[in-house]
């Protein structure tokens, strides 16, 4: 055996692991397993393109590829699925956790502990139950040397390949090549020490001020890890060439173990979590952001999300509703005016919102009801950074950060004449779409967060199948507003029971009634899971892996499922 293999023996028997007795085998639950791929999602998504490349080579050879997190929590598969049918004996599977303090010596948990690539072939295995494979496995390290996660793949013992220890950790610095690639603003190459012996190219990360902000494996093998954080001109006698370039980009990117969670906006519905993340993300960054949506979708609340993780947190959050304000008042609302400047205007004047905001973010909603006039007055106050209130000639200098929103098509606006071009240009640094609550696919979850907020003791009434049904149904003109308002009154009848349907109080209800109230109207599980396929596949546009990965499902899982369920790829979607 190896020095690595017996070095995780002996820890597997210093913690009294019984070889001959059935390793831990529990499979997370399904809730938990959604938590740890969304936690995981940048590294799932790097990793799907990876896999893809690979499945065709796994595929009726009896192996199999599988991504695991820093924790040892397998969270996507690909493969032979032969094989995968025997590998699920032994929990081989996603949801299930492979650290080597629950399975004993194995390829992904020996690895998360050495951090370094692992080959454990047969009988190296700690538990009898799991001499039956092969497996080689290769940690996973974001571009700051940050243990992410593992990548391994799986055989029977007499499939072993010599190769698969080299693939695996061809994977695993791919990976954290296409970190680099997204996370730096230059990218450079460092001479080879020994090309004989290095299996990739040596990459450092730079910085805009160019400061060494991560590296490959390759190149952390070469110069060491103090190098993180060094200005380049300290060390070129050692620089080669840029590959990448990219330090005119406004987007740059953030760790996800910096992302800040935004605790009051729940949901588990895919469109919903991508704006989230993008969310998180514009947090980190001091760009302008666009929320679009329809009225009662959340845009202030997402806005104040932004505002209270990001480094501007400290600072006012002040909001300022666009539509309500008279024309003739907009400039002096937001830029302030001087005493007397104006019938009414209070002796001492006042400041505007921008001042008002100080160091920290104003929130312009309804962007897309501002007249001409006013637009061209913002315009000029988001161009020069000053303001000059109404009645002064004295400007004074703004330091606030801007978030707008609307529920308008500003494009069709512009189109149409309504909206200035170079206003919405200035605004768009960062654009996040909010899902209408109608296309959602987590209301029943919604609700129960909600319910949860309006409960003054923190114990949510429950809501009964035919409940969650009705507000399924429903098409919600008014979005989360509405529901919100649909549940106080739900509560409030229901008098600290349990909702049922007589308890939710909806517009066009009495239609929706009858077809409950006819036998066999709740969609059964096959039913509903049919339709999550059709309309994953119709919002893909007929991309059968992008709709598995709405789904968070595979590929080969999807396709088996179709066959099921008899769909098919139609010649229009209409037929779908």
């Amino acid at each position: 055996m190896s020095t690595i293999v017996l070095q995780s023996w002996k820890r597997c028997q210093e913690s009294n692991l019984k070889a001959t007795e059935n390793a831990h085998d529990q499979i997370i639950s399904m809730n938990r397993i959604k938590e740890i791929i969304q936690e995981n999602h940048l590294l799932i998504r790097r990793s799907l393109p990876l896999f893809g490349r690979l499945e065709p080579f796994l595929l009726h050879t009896e192996h199999i590829a599988l991504l695991a997190d820093r924790h040892g929590n397998i969270i996507h598969t690909v493969g032979d699925p032969t094989f995968a049918n025997q590998a699920q004996k032994v929990q081989l599977q996603i949801g299930a956790n492979w650290k080597e303090g629950h399975k004993g010596t194995n390829a992904i948990g020996t690895a998360l502990i050495e951090k370094q690539p692992v080959h454990v072939q047969g009988e190296q295995h700690y538990f009898l139950e799991n001499q039956f494979l092969t497996c080689s496995a290769s940690p996973i390290f974001s571009t700051a040397g940050e243990l992410l996660g593992v990548v391994n793949i799986s055989t029977r013992k007499e499939y072993n390949h010599p190769l698969s220890l080299t693939l695996v950790c061809m994977v695993a610095e791919a990976l954290q090549n296409h970190f680099l690639s997204a996370e730096a603003d230059r990218i450079v190459t460092l001479p080879q020490a020994d090309s004989r012996t290095q299996r990739s190219l040596p990459l450092i990360g730079l910085d805009r001020d160019d400061r060494i902000v991560g590296m490959n494996e390759s190149a952390k093998r070469q110069l060491g890890s103090e190098v993180m954080g060094r200005v380049i001109e300290q060390m070129d006698a050692g620089m080669e060439n840029t590959i990448q370039d990219k330090r005119k980009r406004i987007w740059p990117s953030a760790s996800p173990a910096l992302l800040k969670p935004f605790p009051r906006l729940a949901g588990t519905c895919p469109r919903f979590l991508q704006a989230k993340m993008l969310g998180q993300k514009a947090a980190r960054v001091d760009f302008p952001v666009l929320l679009l949506g329809e009225s009662g979708t959340g845009k202030e609340l997402f806005a104040q999300m932004i505002h209270e993780t990001g480094p501007r947190a400290q600072e006012p959050f002040i909001a300022v509703n666009c539509s309500s304000i008279p024309e003739n008042l907009i400039e002096s609302e937001l830029f302030g005016y001087e005493g007397g400047s104006f019938t009414g205007a209070q002796r001492e004047g006042r400041i505007g919102k921008f001042e008002a905001a100080k160091r920290g973010t104003i929130f312009l909603d309804e962007i897309g009801d501002m007249s001409l006039r006013s637009q061209a007055a913002l315009l000029r106050v988001l161009q020069e950074k000053v303001v000059t209130p109404v009645g002064s000639n004295q400007s004074r200098p703004i330091y606030a950060r801007v978030i707008a929103a609307t529920h308008r098509n500003l494009p069709e606006e512009i189109r149409a004449g309504r909206f200035r071009a170079d206003l919405y240009y200035r605004l768009k640094g960062v654009m996040i779409q909010l899902p209408p609550l109608r296309s959602r696919t987590d209301i029943p979850e919604l609700a129960r967060h909600l319910l949860q907020q309006l409960s003054p003791e923190g114990v949510a009434p429950s809501i009964s199948r035919e409940a969650q049904a009705l507000l399924v149904s429903h098409s919600w003109p008014g979005n989360v507003r509405e529901l919100q308002g649909v549940l106080i009154q739900a509560a409030f009848l229901a008098d600290g029971e349990d909702i049922e349907a007589d308890h939710i109080q909806l517009e066009g209800l009495d239609e929706v009634r009858d077809v409950l109230e006819s036998e066999d109207a709740l969609p059964s599980l096959k039913e509903t899971e049919k339709e999550a396929i059709r309309r994953a596949i119709r919002a893909t546009g007929g991309n059968v892996s992008q709709a598995a990965k709405l789904l968070q499902i595979g590929r080969n899982t999807l396709y088996r499922k179709m066959a099921e369920y008899r769909i098919s790829l139609p010649a229009t979607w209409e037929e779908l």
